[in-house]
């Protein structure tokens, strides 16, 4: 069976707006959909239980055992109390799982095994198994009607006597179709959802298999009958050869995955990747020599320059020859453009692939005529333009590698493990507009990050349409029409019929140069060139924009919802000074400081980071946590109440010997802020804090500020207010806010984890990362804006020089205006400003 490998064309038209299956434009609410697993984890799958001996090979468990020959009587007490031991080597132990439960059963005296330095150690052998110990201890042991033994047992056993763990069974209540179906949608049944999504061979793999109907003659006797109706054996087959082989080899696939929808995908997608990447380089190397040697021919034999014989007009066959060639070349090359571009058009959803294939194939239809009348060609009467045609197949190729080496580059980050946070936005508008009044004046478009354990969709927004798709929706068959009815016209008016070759050669001709006059070859370059630009700056930045979907939907982002942890990352809040009270131990202190703010998620947690590192597991469990607004946290800690706050903290819950203003003043400098800790209602110590502004922080910042973007920060700390962010980061007080207590709830349903989530960004959970993320999509926006503005210009302008010069005087003698050299002059030109222009604005 031939190998069909799928074109990045074919991918684009499947994720497309237009196509149903499956939907490329995912809109807001679309986003937030999360895929739920169908499978069980493989860490908790169940071994089989192994088959029971039967009663004759029971015996056979105790063949060739050691007998103690000394009686049980005689057999002291002292014996017992012994320790046992055993050797095992290092690489048998990793082998052996234990069970810490596991209750040992005594048995007879095992003499420790004798070791020599250069010898590798040895485990027992089966005279003493493991096996013949449990079945006789079970002698003992009382039966539990309708129960079975939880206990482990030992399923395997090797030659050499090693016994391998096998998982005790539990027996699974039945249950009906829709109690499961109900107990999977309840909210416990959620939070058991895994991460793992099936496999297509794996959702086959389940299907129930149908038996074969059975035939009448079931046996045949071969030595009466030499001759075998194949047909009335009741043996069928339904599984071709190329099945059978595509099932049990390891050859390559033929079809293409729908998306990244879990880790098995990886090999997978990221070879799909690797083709079409090295399919779209083949193709531009291709188009950019055929591209090359059209044009070089062209403009050598408009300005004489040195050539070949054969490729000069003066031998017109061969130079029209070549030019078919090389157009051939580049449409056979770029097919999959021209098919896909075709179809768009004639269903009227046309693309910016189906204004290159009108250009290419209006080009290459204009050549024909021209064999059959080679003298109007030598006088000028009709010009060549395939050169204008293969360039913008040329652009067309390079738009794409511009596309999959972004899904490349992004796909080895995604398929890497880091710490993933979605990008998303607040879907529940009540929840959007608490968040932001007071602040906001216009529509909030919140942004935040969600941290998640897998990414899905990761093809679907990377090929996902952009707006040069709906503007030459509109645009394609608006400069067809007009080409035509100008081209007719004209034709009529010139040769005064439409049935002749000098009319058809013409015509085409005609038709030719307002194609490619309003050809608009630069249009890949007005999206993909400013996402180039923005995805690459953003992945050294640790963070990933997947597509032009990502611009639409966060280039409005007007707000933004953080927590305080990621405006102060490690080493922005630093401990200056320390004062005790009331003969506290330090040691104490700190530590019980350090277990309050790390269970309440404080940034205060970084001043004790020397104090608990390589400690989490001593730090005290917290009781009754609960924060008091704009003052501190508390929390009961061995049944001490423990405070933690500022001096209105202190005050509130009246403890003594809470310095004065003044005397607080003299111990903290103008820029730093002072924290109490309280125990048992004394006055333990005072915490001297210094906070500093990350430079990266403080960077983006003030980019989000030009942006017009605002900050809403959710913080538990007092020292952080909306002054102390204008005077670290430079943000202006009416385009910040601290969340209240009363906000908490919806900050965290916003910002909780997912198992799995959808986005078309996603960050490591940087502050800054996320910033140029969304300032990227503005950037985005807004050049491809100008783009089009500037490839609107081009086709108004190209088809009013057309106008003008078929209206001139200089029509009907003087061709060299509207020759090929001339049009493709202006094509480059008008590229060259474009790609410039959508180049020039940075993040």
């Amino acid at each position: 069976m031939s190998e069909q490998k799928p074109s990045l064309e074919a991918i684009l038209d499947e994720y497309s707006p237009d196509n149903n299956e499956p939907k490329t434009k995912v809109g807001r609410v679309d986003a937030q959909k999360i895929i739920n697993s169908t499978v069980d984890s493989p860490d908790i799958v169940q071994k089989a239980k192994s088959r029971p001996p039967v009663s004759h090979e029971k015996s056979a468990l105790f063949d060739n055992a050691l007998r103690n020959e000394q009686p049980a009587d005689a057999v002291k007490p002292a014996d017992l109390s012994r320790h046992k031991i055993a050797v095992v080597s290092s690489d048998s132990m990793s082998e052996i799982r234990t069970n810490p439960q596991r209750k040992v059963i005594p048995s007879g005296v095992v003499t420790p095994v004798q070791m020599n330095p250069d010898e590798a150690p040895k485990i027992r052998r089966m005279s003493e198994s493991t096996r013949a110990k449990e079945a006789d201890g079970k002698k003992y042991k009382k039966k539990r009607k309708g129960k079975k033994d939880n206990d482990y047992t030992y399923a395997k056993e090797t030659p050499d006597g090693e016994y391998m763990y096998s998982p005790p069974e539990f027996k699974k209540k039945k249950r009906t179709r829709i109690q499961i179906i109900q107990a999977a949608e309840s909210p416990e049944g959620r939070k058991q959802i895994t991460d793992i999504v099936p496999s297509p061979a794996a959702v086959e793999a389940a299907k129930p298999v149908e038996p074969a109907p059975r035939a009448e003659l079931t046996s045949i006797n071969l030595s009466e009958k030499a001759q075998i109706d194949a047909g009335q054996l009741d043996v069928h087959i339904t599984q071709e050869a190329d099945e059978y082989m595509s099932v049990h080899s390891k050859r390559k696939r033929t079809k293409r995955i729908v998306d990244f929808n879990y880790y098995g995908d990886v090999e997978d997608v990221g070879r799909d990747i690797y083709e079409l990447k090295s399919t779209i380089s083949v193709r531009v190397v291709i188009l950019a020599m055929t591209a090359f040697l059209s044009l070089f021919i062209t403009i050598s034999n408009q300005f004489q320059l040195p050539l070949l014989d054969f490729l000069s007009m003066s031998h017109i066959k061969t130079y029209l020859t070549t030019h078919l060639v090389l157009g051939v070349i580049s449409i056979l090359s770029s097919m999959a453009v021209i098919t896909k571009g075709v179809k768009k058009l004639v269903s009227l959803k046309a693309d910016s692939d189906s204004m290159t294939a009108v250009t290419a194939i209006s080009c290459l239809i204009a050549l024909i005529p021209a064999f059959l009348r080679p003298d109007l060609v030598t006088t000028e009467n009709i010009h060549i333009y395939m050169p204008v045609g293969i360039l913008a197949l040329f652009i067309n190729a390079v738009g794409k590698l511009l596309i999959i080496r972004r899904a490349a580059r992004n796909f080895k980050f995604v398929s890497k493990n880091f710490d993933r946070h979605g990008v998303t936005y607040v879907t529940d508008e009540d929840r959007a507009e608490r968040i932001t009044r007071g602040t906001l004046g216009d529509f909030p478009i919140l942004a935040s990050m969600r941290k998640t354990d897998f990414l899905t969709d990761f093809l679907r927004y990377t090929y996902s349409s952009d707006m040069t798709d709906e503007y030459c929706k509109k645009a394609t068959p608006i400069c067809l029409i007009a080409s035509i009815i100008v081209s007719f016209f004209l034709t009529f008016f010139c040769k005064g019929t439409f049935f002749n070759l000098d009319s058809a050669a013409f015509g085409f001709s005609i038709f030719s140069m307002l194609i490619c006059a309003t050809s608009c070859i630069a249009m890949p370059f007005v999206v993909n060139i400013p996402l180039e630009n923005v995805s690459n700056s953003a992945i050294r930045n640790k963070g990933i924009m997947l597509g032009y979907q990502s611009v639409d939907d966060f280039y409005d982002t007007n707000s933004i919802l953080v927590d305080a942890g990621s405006l102060f990352p490690e080493g922005t809040v630093r401990l200056d000074g320390i004062k005790v009270f009331s003969n506290t131990k330090l040691d104490e202190a700190l530590l019980e400081a350090a277990s309050l703010t790390a269970t309440a998620g404080s940034i205060m947690s970084q001043l004790f980071t020397d104090v608990i590192a390589g400690r989490n597991g001593v730090l005290y469990p917290i009781e009754n946590y609960s924060y008091e607004e704009g003052m501190g946290m508390c929390g009961w800690i061995n049944n001490k109440r423990v405070l933690f706050g500022n001096r209105e903290l202190m005050t509130s819950h009246n403890i003594e010997g809470v310095p004065t203003k003044t005397q607080e003043a003299e111990m903290v400098d103008g820029k730093k802020d002072a924290m109490y800790l309280s125990i048992s209602g004394n006055l333990a110590a005072m915490f001297v804090v210094d906070i500093v502004a990350d430079r990266y922080v403080k960077k983006w910042s003030k980019k989000l500020c030009k942006n017009k973007i605002c900050l809403f920060v959710k913080s538990i700390d007092p020292c952080i207010t909306v002054k102390k962010l204008n005077t670290l980061f430079g943000i202006p007080e009416d385009m910040s806010r601290i969340l209240p207590k009363k906000l908490h709830e919806d900050f965290y349903e916003e910002t909780k984890k997912a198992v799995r989530l959808s986005s078309s960004m996603a960050t490591t959970g940087k502050f800054s990362s996320l910033a140029e993320l969304l300032i990227g999509t503005k950037v985005v926006h807004t050049s491809a804006i100008i783009g089009l503005i500037l490839q609107t210009a081009s086709i108004i302008l190209g088809f009013g020089l057309c106008m003008l010069l078929i209206l001139s005087k200089a029509f009907r003698s003087n061709y060299v205006y509207m020759s090929a050299t001339a049009l493709t002059v202006y094509n480059l030109v008008w590229a060259a400003v474009t790609y410039i222009a959508v180049s020039i604005k940075k993040t």
